[in-house]
């Protein structure tokens, strides 16, 4: 009896684990830590993306030609500002197609 005792309880165990385990991989991708605080140039930026609302502060994160990330706060007038340019930069593409 002592052995089947056993086996339930490491089965219950490693569901516990299983479960737990699950839950923390569906976080989300990427967040801000800490902001850029300088402005950072329109000309070098190719995107962003707003962090997901789980994280624990509010962020932007822009892509830069050289591939880097940087992170910055959406609250900041000069972030939005950007975040306003690169939308309408990519609504200008879309709309325009190229060589048309």
């Amino acid at each position: 009896m002592s052995s089947r005792s056993l086996l339930l309880v490491l089965l219950v165990l490693f569901y516990l684990q299983f479960f737990t385990t699950a839950q923390n991989a569906v976080g989300p991708d990427k967040c801000c830590f800490s902001y850029q605080t300088h402005r950072i140039p329109v000309k070098v930026i190719t995107g962003y993306k707003e962090t997901d609302q789980r994280c624990t502060k509010p962020g932007v994160i822009f892509t830069l030609k050289s591939g880097r990330n940087v992170c910055a706060d959406p609250s900041v007038e000069w972030v939005q500002n950007i975040m306003k340019k690169i939308n309408e930069r990519l609504f200008r593409s879309w709309v325009q197609p190229e060589g048309g």
